[in-house]
């Protein structure tokens, strides 16, 4: 069990330490902090925990550390304890973070946060069970920096005094419809120290990004089921769309997208009889395409977006009441998808891709039911992207390079004090 444990954390801290050398500006912080929160959703009860992090404050090695108004990113490591002994009471977990501050001064910073990572049980002292099984976190937030002084390398602006609030999902990571997640809400207090604060970085204008137009195809596989008994099921996209950056950090593009689920296969479900209404085991039923409006951020390498979309061919529609004359809910099924789509650039032209597809789920406040969003299925796939269509006949000469950049340019000057 300890082996399992030690294992996990040394990935996540080689990962850490990759990204670490990669930062060329060797300005970072560590922080201490503790938490309170409760649960939400299906689980009732409070929770109390803490994490140590690692901070990279990002300040100008690249052209979107501008655009963001100069973030950071980190790597935190924590411990948490839950009142739901029935899924996860104690726990360890590893998560990378980016804070994206939308007040930025030397005193103050208002800080978005969004990040990722994965945690495990650890096991209670009496328990039969001896076991580490992963579970995926997904956080987010807004945190506050407040600084102990404004002037710059003095020992006190080392010193940042950290608070916020924070909603944290435990997803068990099972690809089944029927899964038991948990939900939590928090408030933290805690203190970030800075060791070297030289050199100081000398911050240049950031260069526009050319608004040249984009087409881009990928393809993904992956494996889902409607509830926990079933077999594995594959489930696939292909898409085509064309994106248009509207500014550095923003792009906008129009997709036109096919879907592939083998769960609709006309099995009759004892759990989840939602689709028990397909008898047939047609492929007309498996299928599904539509055309979707991206909304996308950018950052270097990297593009997380949203996509909303209708659907243009759709044979299994959702009747009105199940098999047991109970109504169905996200009926809006039978219109609407949406696509959570992260993209990493190897090349220019190569990028990996994980898209998550999903449905919205609207309810009342008085039925009490926090899902918004009902996913379906997800995957993993490649894609292949012409990065300067709209750019081949209007400038023919633009890709001539009369001068060569300077690497040292946007670097932080000497360690001369």
């Amino acid at each position: 069990m300890k082996s399992k444990i030690i294992s996990f954390l040394l990935v996540f801290l080689v990962v850490g330490s990759f990204s670490l050398k990669a930062q060329q500006n060797t300005i970072f912080r560590v922080k201490a902090e503790g938490y309170y929160g409760w649960l939400l959703h299906y689980s009732e009860g409070n929770a109390i925990g803490g994490e140590v992090a690692m901070e990279l404050p990002l300040l100008g090695n690249h052209n979107w550390e501008y655009t963001y108004n100069f973030p950071s990113v980190g790597f935190a490591v924590g411990l948490l304890n839950l009142d739901d002994p029935e899924y996860m009471r104690n726990s360890i977990h590893a998560v990378s973070y980016f804070h994206y501050p939308i007040v930025h001064t030397n005193a103050f910073a208002l800080n978005l946060k969004w990040g990722s990572g994965l945690a495990g049980q650890i096991p209670m002292q009496g328990e039969e069970h001896d076991y580490f099984p992963l579970t995926g976190v997904l956080v987010g937030g807004l945190n506050m920096d407040i600084a102990l002084s404004t002037h710059y390398g003095k020992p006190a602006a080392q010193w940042i005094i950290t608070m916020g609030g924070n909603y944290m999902l435990l997803h068990n990571c099972n690809v089944t419809r029927k899964t038991k997640n948990t939900h939590l809400a928090d408030v933290s207090l805690g203190l970030k120290y800075t060791p070297n604060v030289w050199p100081l970085p000398i911050k240049y204008p950031a260069r526009s990004v050319k608004h040249i137009l984009s087409l881009e195809a990928y393809a993904t596989l992956g494996a889902n089921q409607l509830e926990v008994a079933d077999k594995y099921y594959p489930n696939g996209t292909l898409s085509v769309g064309a994106f248009m950056p509207i500014s550095n950090a923003y792009r906008l593009g129009l997709t036109a997208d096919g879907f592939y689920n083998g769960v609709y296969d006309g099995t009759q479900r004892t759990e989840n009889i939602r689709y028990n209404f397909i008898e047939e085991d047609r492929l007309r039923n498996k299928i599904r395409a539509g055309i979707s409006l991206a909304n996308e951020l950018t950052m270097d390498r990297a593009k997380v977006g949203l996509h909303v979309g209708v659907y243009c061919f759709d044979k299994i529609k959702v009747p009105k009441y199940n098999q047991n004359g109970e109504e169905n809910y996200n009926l809006i099924e039978n219109i609407l998808y949406t696509k959570f789509v992260t993209r990493f650039f190897f090349t220019p032209k190569f990028f990996a891709v994980f898209e998550v597809k999903s449905h919205f789920w609207f309810h009342t406040v008085l039925e009490q039911k926090m899902r918004l969003l009902n996913v379906e299925c997800a995957s993993l796939g490649f894609g292949w992207a012409m990065p300067d269509f709209g750019n081949r006949i209007k400038n023919p000469f633009e890709r001539i390079s009369f001068k060569k950049e300077d690497k040292e340019e946007l670097r932080i000057t000497g360690s001369e004090k």
